[in-house]
């Protein structure tokens, strides 16, 4: 690539992040200021009307709003569990269908990739249906049993499992180790930035759904927190403190950041390498 491309692209790169990065300046500077001075217009300057005791009573009411701890609790425990269910049975599936050779094994494994196109307004009033014959509304239970698997994550990880050679798996072979044996001992831990990518994946899909939730829970004890900020929003009728509104938000999005920064170069390397091989 030539420098003047690779300057225009650089510069392009750039602009794109200042408009990706300034919806989440501006709602992290108006949990710093005060209900009078948080709405709109909008207004970018960074120490404008802003304090920290504006913003520990901002924290202060919301985190006392309601269940607010409770929802938060819901949220985290919904989503380690759907990680953990999600990722393992991904790799299971993806290991099988990238390594094991059984009749139909790619027939099997278009038609899982198929689900992908059903629409989600047909897969949710089926799912929705079926918990309420298992009795499973409004329970934990019925929050996380239509996202232990995943399509994308068995795709991701069939992909990954593809670009280790095989001749690792033979070798193990010889020394007499069995296809769950060669899983656990080898292929797995070489496939870190799989499952890395796959469990970020999923964490911002778990916490980041909105539809299923409204669907499946009836109490406010179990909301999780994309419900709570609805919650949260209409909670003063037509008015909406945008202060404590932006410092909710905030507060939603800490452990997506945090899982991020924690797994980035995995990230970054599993995405990359498992579209290297079809």
């Amino acid at each position: 690539m030539s420098k003047s491309k690779s300057a225009t692209l650089q510069a392009l790169m750039i602009i794109l992040a200042v408009i990706y990065f300034v919806p989440f300046y501006w709602m992290i500077l108006k949990s710093f200021r005060s209900s009078i001075f948080a709405g709109f217009p909008v207004d970018l300057n960074p120490v404008s009307r802003t304090s920290i005791a504006n913003f520990v009573s901002n924290f202060n009411y919301v985190w006392s709003f309601g269940s607010f701890p409770m929802w938060y609790f819901n949220s985290i425990f919904v989503a380690v569990v759907v990680v953990a269910s999600s990722v393992f049975i991904g790799s299971l599936a993806g290991y099988a269908f990238a390594r094991l050779d059984f009749p139909g094994r790619n027939l099997l494994f278009y038609a899982v990739l198929a689900t992908l196109m059903i629409p989600f307004p047909v897969i949710t009033i089926s799912e929705y249906v079926f918990m309420v014959n298992l009795g499973w509304i409004n329970s934990y239970q019925g929050l996380i049993l239509p996202q232990i698997a995943s399509a994308v994550n068995v795709y991701l990880m069939r992909q990954y499992f593809l670009t280790i050679p095989g001749e690792i798996e033979d070798a193990a072979k010889i020394d007499g180790l069995r296809p769950a044996q060669i899983f656990f001992r080898i292929s797995a831990p070489l496939a870190k930035p799989a499952f890395a990518a796959s469990a970020i994946f999923t964490f911002i899909g778990s916490w980041n759904n909105f539809i299923w939730p409204l669907f499946e829970i009836q109490s406010t004890g179990m909301y999780t927190l994309p419900l709570a900020l609805n919650f949260f929003k209409g909670a003063n009728g037509t008015q909406i403190y945008w202060n404590q509104m932006m410092l909710a938000t905030t507060i939603t999005l800490i452990p997506t950041f945090i899982i991020y920064v924690i797994f980035e170069r995995f990230f970054i390397q599993g995405i990359s390498l498992t579209g290297t091989k079809g």
